[in-house]
């Protein structure tokens, strides 16, 4: 009788031991940014900051996802991903010389990936106003991958207000078509 309390004892005693670590666990898998915190805790890779930065992107972090991404890059330079991302979150500190600097980083290392053409190209429309760089963006991005959708849309915009009318409903038609 001894013996069976004693191991119900123990089955308690594990049982405890191992919900405490259930809680502990589900606290940290709260979010991305507590996953990639104590992944870095662990293990400091320049993958981790690179995903630690996209979530604190996605939360508005944007100085905190600059400094990560950054950091990310001191541990390896040959990142395009990260110089993107980079990129976009000196985009949303109004960076901008930087952001270009950062999306050519990436061209440079990677030129045959249509994003940093791309969000170049959206940077020089919307931002700087510039049409033909945005042009020459984008049309690289479409020579790339002809599939994206909004490069088509854009591309669209910028011959619509260049007045070639007939190469914008060619681009807004290929957006519409691709974007169902």
């Amino acid at each position: 009788m001894l013996q069976h309390h004693m191991k119900y004892g123990v089955l308690a005693i594990l049982l405890g031991a191992l919900l405490t670590v259930t809680i502990e666990r589900n606290a940290l898998w709260r979010d991305d940014g507590t996953i990639w915190a104590d992944s870095l805790a662990k293990t400091r890779k320049a993958r981790g900051y690179n995903e630690l930065g996209l979530h604190l992107l996605a939360i508005g972090n944007s100085e905190g996802a600059y400094r990560t991404f950054a950091h990310s890059l001191a541990l390896n330079a040959y990142q395009p991903t990260v110089y993107i991302n980079l990129g976009i979150a000196l985009e949303r500190l109004n960076r901008i010389p930087e952001a270009i600097s950062a999306y050519e980083r990436a061209i440079r290392f990677q030129p045959d990936d249509p994003a940093p053409y791309y969000n170049a190209g959206i940077l020089y429309y919307n931002v700087l106003h510039d049409r033909q760089k945005a042009l020459s963006y984008l049309l690289k991005a479409k020579d790339i991958d002809p599939r994206e959708p909004d490069v088509h849309q854009y591309l669209g915009r910028i011959y619509q207000e260049a007045g070639n009318m007939e190469a914008a409903r060619t681009e807004i038609e290929l957006y519409r078509y691709l974007n169902q």
